[in-house]
């Protein structure tokens, strides 16, 4: 946990109480490859900080053909804040999910309720709302704006580009077919682009 303090770090001071007494509700998890973490059409309930290991979302189209929302992992990017794992749009709405996560690694994380993540932010002082709006403006406004505006406007050479701009050594842990579906593209299209 001591990435995730330093994360906070760089926004706001946090003491050692405060760090002892978030930490506490955290509890550690492990999960096998292949395993799924919540299906689509449950309202999703947990937020998950990746320790090591890889997962992704995604969603089913009518025709039963799935595409990559999102892959998480620890690691080198160029944006760096998608090792959080989590549908808060399903918990705040109250409403199922439209994905499905699922790991693609052995993967281990550390597993809050986002009830009891926002009843630890709720009794805190302004400092945790300042992190709470960076994180959610960074982490999920911006990055699914410029991936939305992305898919509907770029072609699919840029596409490419802006992946292995944000993720360099994407490569390495993931499938070539969750790629593909990633930037929207059929598994031949990025194999000609590869080359």
């Amino acid at each position: 946990m001591k990435y995730l303090k330093k994360l906070i770090g760089q926004h706001i001071d946090i003491d050692e109480k405060e760090w002892e007494e978030l930490t506490s509700l955290f509890k550690k998890v492990h999960i096998k490859k292949g395993q799924t973490i919540s299906h689509a059409g449950d309202v999703f309930k947990d937020f998950y900080f990746i320790k090591s290991g890889l997962a992704r979302s995604y969603f089913t189209d009518l025709n039963g053909k799935d595409f990559t929302w999102q892959i998480y992992f620890r690691g080198k990017s160029k944006y760096g804040l998608n090792h959080f794992m989590d549908d808060s749009v399903s918990y705040y709405e109250n409403e199922p999910s439209m994905l499905t996560f699922e790991t693609l690694e052995d993967s281990e994380f550390y597993l809050i309720s986002l009830y009891e993540m926002d009843n630890f932010l709720s009794r805190k002082d302004k400092k945790w709302e300042h992190l709470t709006r960076i994180w959610l403006h960074d982490t999920y406004f911006t990055s699914t704006y410029k991936r939305v505006l992305s898919l509907m406007s770029e072609k699919v050479e840029k596409r490419y580009d802006r992946l292995l701009l944000e993720y360099p050594n994407i490569f390495t842990r993931v499938k070539s077919y969750h790629i593909a579906t990633f930037l929207g593209i059929a598994p031949q299209t990025l194999s000609k682009l590869k080359k």
